[in-house]
Formats: structure tokens, sequence, C-alpha cells
């Protein structure tokens, strides 16, 4: 779990480094202030989104549930296949 912690304080970094790049380059220059205000928050979302999901989606082939689900469905295909 402490993985987790680390992975996303990264991607927060990475995603405040880039912005203060893009400040500096002039990229938000002809820009208002309400619309770069949105757009970093919008960004900043999705990039929150993508990084919880693939989150979570690593944590649950690591705890071993996928697995459970995988032999359950199995077994019932192969006794589906006995009764035909």
């Amino acid at each position: 779990m402490r993985w987790i912690t680390i992975f996303s304080s990264a991607c927060l970094g990475l995603f405040v480094v880039s912005c203060g790049v893009m400040w500096e380059l002039g990229v938000f220059s002809g820009v208002s202030v309400r619309a770069t205000v949105g757009a970093l928050l919008g960004i900043l979302f999705a990039t929150a989104i993508g990084t919880a999901l693939m989150a979570l989606a690593v944590y649950s082939d690591q705890s071993g549930y996928d697995e459970a689900i995988s032999r359950i469905e199995m077994e019932k295909g192969s006794e589906g296949s006995h009764k035909a």
C-alpha cells in the first residue's frame, strides 16, 4: 500500500513540474486566468482518476482476488461441459 502513496506523490510532483515548465514557456500567456485554472484542474482531476484506477488494478492483481474469481469461473465452465 505504501507504493500507491509514493506513486501518487510522484505523479503529483510531475504534474506540478510540468505546469511550472509550461508557465515559464508562456503556454498560458494568451489565455484568461479562469480558463487556465479550469484547464489545470481538469488535467489534475483526470490524472488523479487515472492514477487511482491504475493503482487499484495493480492492487487487485497483487491481492489474489482476481485468481479466486478466475478459478470459480473456470470451475463453472468445466461443470457446464460435463453436463452436455
